[in-house]
């Protein structure tokens, strides 16, 4: 019998950082349907049932990893703007910042769609996740575009939805380029 990892006692937020990082080490590795509970007890060396303590699922480790992304994710895009709301030329800045950040994560976009698609389902684990994270985003963007835009929370619908679309034509055809797409479909900033 192999010798066991020692195990370091950590405070439940320090533990449970550390089992999101595995977590999002694993799932962008493989994907998240080959991710299991038992290889990230083993990754993060830790019994299954002391990773299940933090989270009792596979979904909700999923989740606690989406959401860890997302605020990685906006303190790098946005650590270099003012608060909203924003004239055009920064909000143009700012929206092709997330975009480059997305071009350099082919693989977290690609499992964001797919789960994005899955959870349109109430019944699935990541639902609100995606609920919560649209209306965010649109509030976001509206607040962002207030001062100048004629209707900015139907504006914010249309950047979303135009992004979204561009990240899906992006995942289909590795040849395109994500950023020169946004750039030529940004005109509804002008």
């Amino acid at each position: 019998m192999p010798p066991s990892r020692p195990r370091t006692r950590l405070t439940p937020d320090v533990r449970r950082a550390q089992i999101i990082e595995v977590a999002t080490r694993l799932i962008a590795a493989a994907g998240f349907n080959t991710f299991t509970m038992s290889e990230l007890a083993k990754e993060a060396g830790l019994s299954r049932a002391g990773v299940e303590h933090h989270f009792p699922s596979r979904e909700d480790v999923l989740v606690a990893v989406l959401r860890h992304r997302d605020e990685v994710d906006e303190a790098a895009v946005t650590q270099s703007f003012p608060a909203p709301p924003h004239d055009r030329e920064t909000t143009r800045a700012l929206l092709a910042a997330l975009v480059r950040r997305n071009a350099g994560q082919r693989e977290i976009v690609r499992l964001y769609t797919i789960l994005g698609a899955e959870a349109l389902d109430p019944g699935h684990p990541a639902h609100d996740y995606f609920a919560e994270r649209f209306v965010y985003a649109r509030e976001l963007i509206a607040s962002s575009t207030r001062e100048w835009a004629e209707d900015p929370e139907m504006l914010a619908v249309e950047l979303l939805g135009r992004m979204d679309g561009l990240q899906l034509q992006w995942l289909r055809d590795p040849t395109l380029d994500l950023e020169e797409l946004w750039a030529r479909a940004e005109d509804l900033l002008t």
